[in-house]
């Protein structure tokens, strides 16, 4: 993912999100700035428009606490973290059902295994948590006010998920 990826970015998620899980041109710059190497985009070929974005993913290693909030910046990532924290993974409808978000998942996910991260967390949406529960995610209880607060952003039944290494 590079910066000039952002405005594409920006475009796929309202494809793919309701209005209130939209994160702005600044959160996607932090998460860049933070763990570039975490932050991955899909696209096709050169076209007449130029590089159509297909998918992106935004992930960065993370402790195994709360999750973050939505379009929140960070100022740093936390030291000694040991998860790899998926953030967000979207494809546009055109590009679903091609294993974009599959490629996508594979590729950070390696990335994170190679440097030592040794988990693997979300907050799925209801309407995904099977997906995930199909590729090794189990919940966890969200038996704390501040997990639980921290889902209620995510909309109803929202779900903080985790799973081992390797995938």
């Amino acid at each position: 993912m590079l910066a000039s990826d952002v405005d594409a970015i920006l475009l796929a998620q309202t494809l793919a999100y309701p209005r209130f899980l939209l994160e702005s041109a600044e959160f996607f710059l932090n998460r860049l700035a933070l763990a570039p190497q975490y932050c991955w985009v899909a696209q096709a070929g050169e076209g007449l428009a130029g590089k159509e974005l297909f998918g992106y993913l935004v992930s960065y290693p993370w402790d195994a606490g709360l999750p973050p909030a939505l379009d929140v910046p960070l100022t740093a990532l936390p030291a000694g973290a040991d998860h790899w924290f998926l953030h967000d993974c979207a494809v546009v409808p055109e590009a679903q059902g091609l294993g974009v978000g599959q490629a996508l998942v594979r590729a950070a996910a390696g990335r994170a295994m190679h440097n030592g991260l040794t988990h693997a967390s979300l907050v799925s949406l209801a309407s995904a948590a099977g997906y995930w529960l199909r590729h090794g995610y189990a919940p966890l209880a969200a038996n704390s006010a501040g997990l639980a607060d921290k889902l209620a952003g995510y909309g109803p039944n929202a779900s903080y998920m985790s799973r081992g290494f390797p995938f």
